[in-house]
Parts: structure tokens; sequence; C-alpha cells
């Protein structure tokens, strides 16, 4: 089943009358993520979303939000269900029940202003969250458990190539992209040296607590979706994500907030620099990857100088 752009709808009421008995309702498009297209439906009333992802990781990243949706979802954190996984001769889909609301970034900045409590009191949720019958550090499979054996072996690992996945093979992109060797050892060595400030705490991690995995309904987050990238760790790490430099320099939330919250945690400072270094070093290969090489400039300009300016951090 292949999805271009002029039939997509058909074909998706296709997939959906081959998984629900009812009428199905409503079919519209939703804004999509960096790799899925998102359809909303409605069936006997109650809403629901599909996902279509023809990379071959999505089978994972799908099985993950099933994993997050049953055992970490609470009122204070929550999960759209998912109620069914497949796929079919091309594309993985999952389908799950649609949270009220919208995207958080479909808000104005003021409203986004607005919730950015609520926002962090969900951010609390996810490291409160209990992790009993996992074990392991850092990117989690299907059955919830960890790849690494500590906090710091996933940290130290971005330099490792891969053999499989998304990032298989990544390390031809210094001989095959703009990718520079240099600047990334370079920024590699740094955290290197602040990985040591970095405690070897277990808990839920979403790492990737973007606006649009956050949804909405103007008064409180109604739901947090996408949990392809979760892992086990240090939760500064998600403190660090919404405070990151992205490619053109303008953090989701501002710094000062989240120091006011947050900035009473031992070695606060160190331990942001540190995951700082991580982010940056993963958005540079993926800008690499895509071929993004106006957004790998501008984030590679910004890492540079700001393990120039502060040489305690990065």
């Amino acid at each position: 089943m292949v999805f271009e752009r002029g039939d997509d709808l058909s074909r998706v009421q296709a997939l959906l009358r081959e998984r629900f008995a009812g009428e199905i309702a409503d079919v519209l498009p939703l804004a999509g993520g960096e790799f899925s297209r998102a359809f909303a439906f409605t069936v006997g009333g109650r809403d629901y979303v599909v996902r279509l992802n023809a990379h071959a990781h999505a089978a994972e990243a799908f099985a993950k939000d099933d994993y997050a949706g049953r055992h970490f979802a609470s009122p204070a954190l929550p999960i759209p269900r998912v109620v069914a996984i497949g796929e079919t001769a091309d594309r993985h889909f999952a389908i799950s029940e649609r949270a009220a609301g919208s995207r958080l970034e479909a808000f104005s900045s003021a409203t986004r202003r607005a919730l950015l409590p609520a926002l962090l009191d969900v951010l609390d949720a996810i490291g409160r969250a209990d992790l009993r019958g996992s074990r392991g550090y850092g990117a989690w499979d299907r059955d919830g458990n960890g790849e690494a054996a500590s906090w710091r072996d996933f940290l130290t690992g971005i330099m490792e190539n891969k053999a499989e996945g998304f990032y298989r093979d990544w390390h031809a992109l210094f001989r095959d992209s703009f990718l520079e060797r240099e600047v990334y050892e370079a920024i590699y060595r740094r955290l290197l040296r602040l990985v040591e400030y970095c405690p070897e705490e277990r808990a839920l991690v979403h790492a990737d607590l973007h606006f649009d995995n956050l949804l909405a309904d103007g008064r409180r987050i109604t739901g947090v979706i996408d949990w392809g990238n979760a892992c086990y760790g240090d939760p500064l790490y998600d403190v660090a994500w919404l405070g990151r430099w992205t490619a053109w320099g303008a953090p989701l939330v501002d710094a000062a907030l989240l120091r006011g919250r947050y900035g009473a945690m031992p070695h606060y400072d160190e331990r942001l620099a540190c995951y700082e270094c991580f982010l940056g070093l993963d958005d540079l290969r993926f800008y690499a990857k895509t071929g993004r090489r106006a957004q790998y400039r501008s984030l590679r300009d910004r890492l540079l100088a700001r393990i120039a300016d502060n040489p305690g951090r990065a």
C-alpha cells in the first residue's frame, strides 16, 4: 500500500475499514511528525488517530508508544492508549485513542507561556514514573528494557557506530556528507569531561519533549505522545531538552524558568551542559544524514561558540 498525496484519504479509509466494524467518519489529516503521517477519525462516537510510517524503525517506535501507555499513563501523565499496531504492504501503522485538544505548537505564544507550569508538572510526572519490572539505562526496547548498562555508557555511546537502526553505519557520514569529524570529536571531548558530574539516576525520560509532542486544550496538557526516543536515566536530560539550543538558537522554554524550578539540583550547570553536548551531537549527525546543511551549520557554529565562551561548560 503506497500512500501518495492524491489518494491518501481513500487508502487510509480502506485500512480503517479492515480494522473496525462500525462506520468510520470524519477522516482528516493531522500535522505529522518527522517520519509519520497522521489522520484523525471517529468510530462509534469515539475519536482515534492512525499514524503511518514507512521507515523500518517505526514498528519499534509504535511498540514503545504502546508500552508507555500501558505502564506509565496516569492522571498526571496523560498518554493516549494504543489500540492496534500492524503493517500494510509497505507501511507500519498504529491506531491510538485521540486525546482532547491540539498540539501545543498550534497555540499562540501567550497560551504556550501560560501552559508552561502545567508542562513542567508533566515533566515531573515523567520523572516519577514507576519503572519496576524493567531494567537497564538509555534507550529502551518494546519490552521496556534499557539497552545500556549505565547512564554513562548511554551518554558516551553517542560516538559508537551502529550496526542497525536509523543510524546504521553513521560514521560513513564523515566521509559521504558534510558531517565534520573534527567538530564532532571536539564536542564529544567536552561531553567526556562533563559526564563525570552526571548521576546514575534511573528515571523515565521522554527525550523528545517538543511542542509537537504535547497536546493541550488551552488550559491543561491533555496528552504526551511519541515515545520512540524515550530512555531511562537522569530526569534533568528532559530539562536540557526543553532549554537546549535548537538549530536557530531559540530554546523551547526560557532558561530562567527552568533554573528557578530545577537549579538547586546538584551540578545543575554541568549536567545540562553535558546533555547539551549529547543533544547537539545527535542533531549534527541527524542534519547530516537528512541533508539539512543550513541547520547543521547554524547549530555547529552555536555549539562551537558555547565551547569557546564557556570553557568550563559546553
